[in-house]
């Protein structure tokens, strides 16, 4: 999809529209394998941030980070440059949190893990369903 000679390993030399083009790209597939990797890891069901649902741990998102950066697919899709341009978790202030503990979602920080902020959009997505439906 992307082609290695829209980058140079010069970052003035990159073309900005193919720069753009390929991280909108990128944000997009990314969103989905974090969907798709979250699933696996927090509570299934429709209704999982109900009350007594388990919520996930800073470990569960550091594993999802993992293997969503792990991706195969992404990593052949998206360009080094463009994967790069993503925070993961393990730059992040985040990484010396405990992770065993429940993560706190009221986070505001500057430069927040991608897997953070779209795991987040998940649960208040499905608490705001929940809710609705309650």
């Amino acid at each position: 999809m992307n082609s290695d000679a829209d980058f140079d390993t010069d970052v003035h030399d990159i073309n900005p529209v193919a720069l753009e083009r390929a991280l909108r790209s990128a944000s997009l597939d990314l969103q989905q394998i974090i969907a798709t990797v979250a699933g696996r890891y927090l509570d299934s069901g429709r209704h999982r941030y109900s009350s007594g649902a388990q919520l996930p741990t800073w470990r569960t998102l550091l594993t999802i980070d993992e293997q969503v950066f792990d991706n195969r697919g992404f990593r052949s899709r998206h360009n080094e440059t463009v994967r790069s341009t993503f925070v993961r978790f393990e730059d992040s202030r985040l990484s010396g949190m405990d992770l065993d503990e429940t993560v706190d979602w009221q986070r505001d920080d500057d430069d927040l893990p991608a897997v953070y902020l779209l795991v987040r959009a998940l649960v208040q997505a499905d608490a705001t369903d929940v809710a609705l439906h309650d």
